[in-house]
Formats: C-alpha cells, sequence, structure tokens
C-alpha cells in the first residue's frame, strides 16, 4: 500500500513538473500562423510570392479577348466568317515575320510534325466555333461555356495521358459541370426554354469547350515546338477553313460581306483581329512569367467581364440560374487552376 502510494505519489510529482513544459509546446493562433507561414516560405516560396505584372498582362488580355467577341457580336451585319479570315490574315502577317526570324521549319521538328498539324487544324475549328457561338448567343452565356473546358481537359488527361483524377478533381468537374448545365438550360431538364433554346449556337460553345481541350492537350505534345510556329499553324487553319465556309451554305450564314462594309464596320472588323492578336500576345507573356494556375483563375475574370458587356452594351440581364452558373464555373476554374498550390499547401501544414 505504501509501495504504491509512494508510486502514484511519484507519478503525480512527475505530472505535475513536466506539465509545464507540455503546455509551452502548445503555440498560440498567432504563433502557429507565424511558424506555418515560415514554412511555407522556406519550403514552397512561389505560393507566397506572385508577379503582379503578369496578373496585370492577364487581365488585359482578358479586356482584349472580351472586346474581340463583343464586336463580334456587335457587328452583325457582317458573316462571321469574313471576321475570322480577316483575323486569321492579321495573325499571319503578324506572326510570319518571327518565324523567319527564328529560322524555324514551318512544318515543324519531325518528330511532331502530326501533332503540330492538328493542333492547327483542332485550332482553326475552335475558332470557327467561338465565332458561331459568339454571333447567335448572350454574350456572358457563351463565354461561360466555352470556358468549361476543363471538364473534357480533365477526361482527355485522364484517358490518353494516364494522369490520376482524385476525388479532388472529381469534384470540381462535378461542380464546374452542373455550373454549365445551369448556364445551357437544356430542354431535356428546363422544358419552360424549349422554345427558346439555340440549338446551334450552344452546339457550337461546347464544341468550342471540347475543341479548346484537345488543343490543350495537343500543346502538351508539341512543348519543343516554338510558340510562332503554332500561331502559325492555327492561323492557317483558321484562315482556310473560314474561306471554305464562306462558300458553303449552312447556319453558319449570317450577315453580309466585309467588302460592302462601311469605313467605321471595317476599322471594328480589323480591331477585331488586333483584339484577339494582342491579347494571345500578352497571355503568352504572363505564362512566362507566373504559373498556369495563377494565370487560369486571374482568367475567370474574363467571364464577369463578358457578363458586364452584355448587360451595359445589349442590356441583356441575365437570370439567377445563368449567374450561379458563372459562378460555379468560376470557381471550379479557379480550383482547378490552383490544384497545385493546393495540394503543396496541404503537405506543409502539420
Amino acid at each position: 500500500m505504501l509501495k504504491n502510494g509512494s508510486s502514484d505519489s511519484s507519478e503525480s510529482s512527475d505530472l505535475v513538473t513536466s506539465s509545464p513544459a507540455n503546455y509551452e509546446a502548445i503555440k498560440s493562433g498567432a504563433e502557429l500562423e507565424k511558424q506555418i507561414l515560415e514554412d511555407l516560405e522556406k519550403r514552397q516560396p512561389q505560393m507566397l510570392k506572385t508577379n503582379w505584372w503578369a496578373i496585370l498582362l492577364t487581365f488585359i488580355s482578358g479586356v482584349c479577348f472580351t472586346g474581340s467577341t463583343a464586336l463580334i457580336k456587335g457587328l452583325n451585319t457582317i458573316d462571321p466568317m469574313d471576321l475570322l479570315v480577316l483575323r486569321g490574315l492579321i495573325q499571319l502577317v503578324a506572326i510570319l515575320p518571327f518565324v523567319i526570324y527564328e529560322r524555324k521549319n514551318p512544318f515543324g521538328p519531325p518528330n511532331v510534325r502530326l501533332y503540330l498539324l492538328l493542333e492547327g487544324f483542332i485550332g482553326g475549328l475552335t475558332l470557327v466555333s467561338l465565332f458561331f457561338a459568339t454571333r447567335r448567343l448572350p454574350l456572358g452565356d457563351s463565354t461561360t461555356v466555352i470556358y468549361s473546358s476543363p471538364i473534357f481537359v480533365v477526361l482527355m488527361s485522364y484517358v490518353f495521358l494516364k494522369e490520376a483524377c482524385g476525388f479532388f478533381r472529381t469534384l470540381i468537374i462535378f461542380v464546374l459541370m452542373t455550373g454549365t448545365v445551369f448556364v445551357l438550360q437544356p430542354p431535356i431538364f428546363f422544358q419552360e426554354n424549349a422554345e427558346n433554346w439555340d440549338v446551334w449556337g450552344y452546339t457550337a460553345a461546347i464544341l468550342c469547350a471540347f475543341f479548346t481541350a484537345i488543343n490543350i492537350v495537343l500543346m502538351r505534345k508539341c512543348k519543343e515546338v516554338h510558340y510562332s510556329l503554332l500561331v502559325f499553324h492555327f492561323s492557317v487553319w483558321c484562315t482556310v477553313m473560314a474561306l471554305i465556309l464562306n462558300f458553303v451554305p449552312g447556319p453558319w450564314e449570317s450577315g453580309g460581306d466585309l467588302i460592302d462594309a462601311t469605313l467605321v464596320q471595317w476599322v471594328f472588323a480589323v480591331m477585331v483581329g488586333i483584339l484577339g492578336l494582342v491579347g494571345q500576345v500578352l497571355l503568352t507573356r504572363a505564362l512566362s512569367m507566373e504559373g498556369a494556375g495563377k494565370v487560369s483563375v486571374t482568367r475567370t475574370l474574363d467571364i464577369v467581364l463578358a457578363f458586364v458587356v452584355q448587360v451595359f452594351w445589349w442590356e441583356q440581364v441575365p437570370g439567377w440560374m445563368s449567374i450561379l452558373g458563372a459562378f460555379l464555373v468560376c470557381i471550379s476554374v479557379a480550383a482547378i487552376g490552383t490544384e497545385e498550390q493546393i495540394g503543396r499547401l496541404a503537405a506543409v501544414i502539420p
């Protein structure tokens, strides 16, 4: 009994004397936050540092892209394929000197020529779908649907590139698909919109998102190809396709010939090409200065800009479902863009 008592007393004494040390090991919230930030700075400094010039360039590129698509929609008396031909020619004139200066083979390196050819072909289809969808749909809706391309990117990366698709990606894709459905409002789910639903317009927007995803996957295969060659092939194909569609009757026909346009319309038509080219150059420059994650998050502002232009220029106020869908698409694209950073953050937080 005495032995046990002394043992208990000894254990109690040890507990008392050790308690202050244990309590001191527990850090306050401020100290813990400071430690986490120090660990992040030591292990992943790129997570805490942002190149704000790159973010600014990305935002300006978004303004350029939005301005270009707004002009495509605004020039409704001119055939969109005529506008695409002009844009393709402007891009060719601008990029050809770089191809010559870099002394690049126009067909690209032998081992990736097929991928380069496909990238240009799919890029042409992407712009054809973009111009057609922009002309027929509200600007905010078309932009939101087109930005849902990560759905196809993740699926194709999983199937063809054997990239992992864990719980996080699956959840984000589900949210992204939900947002896209809210914007599309297909008659199969929303019977009240059956009469006014533009089948051609929304089909073109979905195809544009699909082709964009294919292009992203193909560009991963063309990493060693100089950017000027990618733009060169892309410009050639979109020009050829638009010229062919000019002579083929179909739903893409709307408006008159560009040749008969007024001087003011010609100026705006040229601006479509210039804004598109400048936006692409600025975006490429931003990607060279900052990670793709932060750039993609900034690019979600394009959707907001599109809805702002839609409301103030065409006075088309979107419904609550379109706004909710656009919001879901924005946060999904932002989440996919910051997936790597989120993973790194989770790895260093104790």
